[in-house]
């Protein structure tokens, strides 16, 4: 979660809270333009791999210039009891397009704006090799952290240590990967297909940098929401899915010239699902299974590597939710959340 003071937590979690959104507009140029006091509607949206922004702002007096190119860091926050303003900023946002929208007795300049995730997958393709196919292959050293950090590194971003959030395979294996074979391949593809093989998530913070989250049960709960204590909820709706699929086969140990004579298999398995599903049809067992094929690898402990963490995001999508609560700036992708109520 993000840092913020002892003042302003207290703040955002009292029922008489007075929120603050800080939103400074930087040029290509260097100038800044702060518009915290003309925001009249915010829609600001985070996901895994996508975030974006619609801004409405106050422009009667025809004084907001023309914001395309400029980025922002959206900060949220709260007014102090003391009367200053305190706000925890959120990852970068680019102005992509404005729309002016002018009806009896109001303007508003409406600003859609993306994030880093949009900004990478618009960036020029990865560059290895030679033009004009421009393919290549990541040095046989290079674990999936070192060549995520190239990429990143490549486009202006930077990527935390791991820390404590090493799955045992972001910074253990080495994919022989191959890019743009068909078609030329963006950075946000290829850094998506490197993520995909480990049990780890991407996240962006400010400042142009990204960490590493490895979201497991035994994490701490970040953030605790109550519905007659601080910090309240308003509302909350749990829904808990079927995993499936519940039962992953990985094969691999392709032949140097493209044939699978020594094939081998390695297998992942959701217990609970597999004895909750025995009676869906048309499997008699309870497993749901699906297939992949992972070509690049030799090693039984890399393909049972593979096998779970494929079965992991799977996992990810069994509990789902959606809670209602006064803004808490502190929240981030892939925080542990505690929801506590006795209705």
């Amino acid at each position: 979660m993000r840092t913020i003071t002892e003042s302003l937590r207290v703040a955002q979690a009292s029922s008489s809270v007075k929120p603050f959104i800080h939103l400074q507009f930087h040029g290509p140029s260097g100038n800044t333009y702060d518009y915290s006091y003309r925001v009249i509607n915010l829609e600001h949206q985070e996901k895994p791999y996508d975030d974006w922004a619609e801004i409405y702002l106050y422009d009667n007096d025809r004084q907001i210039p023309d914001l395309r190119g400029y980025w922002t860091e959206i900060g949220y926050g709260a007014h102090l009891a003391t009367g200053s303003v305190e706000y925890s900023a959120t990852p970068r946002l680019w102005v992509k397009n404005k729309q002016l929208y002018s009806f009896e007795g109001n303007l508003f300049m409406i600003l859609h704006c993306e994030g880093v995730f949009s900004h990478l997958a618009e960036s020029n393709l990865v560059v290895l090799g030679e033009p004009p196919e421009w393919e290549g292959q990541y040095p046989p050293d290079f674990t999936i952290y070192d060549t995520i950090t190239n990429i990143l590194e490549a486009y202006g971003y930077s990527l935390d240590t791991l820390g404590g959030q090493d799955d045992g395979i972001i910074d253990t294996l080495c994919p022989q990967l191959w890019v743009n074979e068909n078609p030329f391949e963006n950075p946000l593809e290829v850094i998506y297909r490197l993520i995909a093989m480990t049990k780890c998530f991407l996240r962006p913070k400010t400042n142009l940098a990204f960490e590493i989250r490895f979201p497991q049960e035994s994490d701490t709960v970040q953030e605790h929401y109550s519905y007659n204590s601080p910090h309240y909820f308003h509302q909350y709706m749990e829904k808990i899915n079927e995993v499936i699929p519940n039962h992953i086969v990985v094969f691999y140990n392709q032949d140097e010239d493209g044939g699978w004579t020594n094939v081998q298999q390695a297998e992942a398995f959701d217990d609970d699902s597999i004895v909750r599903c025995k009676t869906l049809a048309p499997t008699t067992d309870g497993k749901i299974t699906r297939y992949h094929i992972a070509a690049d690898l030799t090693s039984a402990t890399d393909a049972n590597n593979r096998a779970s963490a494929i079965l992991t995001r799977e996992k990810f999508e069994e509990l789902a939710g959606q809670l209602v609560v006064p803004h808490d700036c502190r929240v981030e992708l892939y925080d542990r959340v505690g929801i506590y109520d006795e209705r």
